[in-house]
């Protein structure tokens, strides 16, 4: 099917934040440009040189030493915060960043107070992003991060805990109250007992809290473990399903269609759970292209489209984590296990006004030509002895950007709605009108 330059617009923007219009596939076969991106792409992990952890510091370390450790360790992890979005801005493999991104809020797990867990998942996550997803649920399932998180180090025989049980049914696999018991969640948690790391975050099993005993799981009987409960959960084309409403919810429109989600559930589940096959199917198809300015971008999805447009370096990384703290998406710091709830809960009053606000912010030095709320002035310029301002301030390259966008018009540029009602804004190349875009409700539609 012929590909129009909108619908690459709009596959480019869906599927890897912002591709300059110059280094667009240049075939006009919808087939042939989707199967150059999702093949394109390769597992880049992300590296930050972390030291060897000394177990004696918290086993014979004085409570000022640990302290210390805990004080270093945030600072790290603020620092490998700034270093993914930075990736997610340079990387050429932008598919794999974007699906990383997915995993991320899928499988929400806090991990901003300790960098070990947060690299370790982090890079669990994008090696399986675009894999088989019973591969990527086995490795978050041994994951130190997600079994510190909820708790399966207290999962002992004779005294079950079930938060890790509970999640995986409700959150990562089936969804709530679909083809489970409060006695399965119970069984499963069993079959989880033992579950654990050890120093070098190895994911081990202790014989001796591990109960391996006889459960009874969805109706059947027998001696399982956590593995064999997760491949009895694979079975189960629910899980399919949940996974597919996620997907489209992410990548599609906030407002679902069924058909359309069986559609994607069934090439997953007959795929053996294979999630290219599942995204190429979903970048092939004609709904996906009528899903054009359908969702609200989220607050990483708005800054890093923002730094691969203008190729942006954001070198401050405090003032990248405060800016996420504002827009109300810190990365490694989700809300709860159930991640970022998305679509209209990422704008408030405040937050509108600021995201509004923050392109200019950024490519034209604070110069904004339209006063918002005093409040939100107050807020941007407060200082305290505590925390510096803002550094949102980047050098743009203008030259550069219109040269590689040279064949479009200034709002088919910034805008995923070239369609809609922008006349009063000039198709001039300028960059006041770039400026101009950036601060209209189109911008923060995607």
């Amino acid at each position: 099917m012929k590909m129009t330059s909108e619908e690459k617009a709009h596959l480019y923007a869906r599927s890897s934040f912002f591709v300059f219009a110059q280094e667009w596939n240049k075939s006009d076969d919808r087939k042939k440009v989707v199967e150059a991106i999702v093949k394109d792409q390769k597992f880049d992990p992300l590296n930050y040189d972390l030291p060897k952890l000394d177990p004696d510091v918290f086993k014979k370390g004085s409570k000022s030493k640990r302290q210390a450790l805990r004080k270093t360790w945030r600072q790290q992890a603020l620092e490998i915060n700034a270093i993914w979005i930075r990736k997610m801005i340079t990387t050429k493999y932008a598919f794999q960043e974007r699906m990383t991104l997915f995993w991320t809020g899928h499988f929400a797990c806090r991990t901003i107070d300790n960098p070990y867990f947060t690299l370790d998942l982090n890079n669990k996550l994008r090696k399986h992003a675009l894999g088989n997803f019973r591969d990527l649920l086995v490795e978050v399932a041994k994951s130190p991060a997600m079994i510190n998180y909820l708790h399966l180090k207290q999962n002992k025989k004779g005294k079950p805990n079930e938060d890790f049980a509970r999640e995986l049914c409700e959150l990562f696999t089936l969804g709530r109250d679909v083809d489970y018991t409060e006695k399965d969640v119970m069984e499963i948690a069993r079959a989880f007992t033992g579950w654990t790391y050890n120093f070098n975050g190895e994911h081990v099993v202790n014989p001796r809290q591990h109960d391996d005993g006889e459960k009874t799981i969805f109706g059947k009987t027998g001696r399982y473990t956590g593995e064999d409960v997760l491949d009895m959960i694979l079975e189960n084309p629910h899980t399919a399903d949940f996974i597919a409403k996620k997907v489209y919810l992410e990548f599609v429109q906030q407002e679902l269609n069924d058909q359309h989600v069986r559609e994607l559930s069934n090439v997953l589940f007959q795929s053996n759970y294979s999630i290219k096959t599942m995204m190429t199917y979903l970048f092939e198809a004609d709904w996906f292209y009528e899903a054009k300015a359908k969702r609200l971008k989220s607050p990483i999805e708005l800054l890093v489209g923002l730094g691969r447009m203008f190729e942006l370096e954001f070198q401050d990384a405090k003032s990248l984590f405060r800016i996420q703290k504002v827009l109300g998406q810190v990365l490694f710091d989700p809300p709860n296990v159930a991640g970022w709830p998305g679509g209209r809960s990422w704008i408030d009053a405040s937050r509108l006004a600021f995201r509004l606000r923050l392109g200019a912010l950024i490519t034209n030095k604070g110069v904004v030509e339209v006063e918002l709320t005093p409040e939100l002035d107050e807020m941007l310029s407060q200082k305290t002895k505590k925390q510096k301002a803002l550094q949102l301030f980047e050098e743009v390259d203008w030259e550069k950007f219109f040269r590689k966008q040279k064949t479009l018009t200034a709002p088919e540029m910034v805008l995923q709605t070239i369609e809609s009602d922008q006349h009063h804004v000039s198709e001039e190349l300028k960059a006041d009108n770039i400026i101009q875009l950036l601060s209209t409700p189109d911008f923060q539609l995607i």
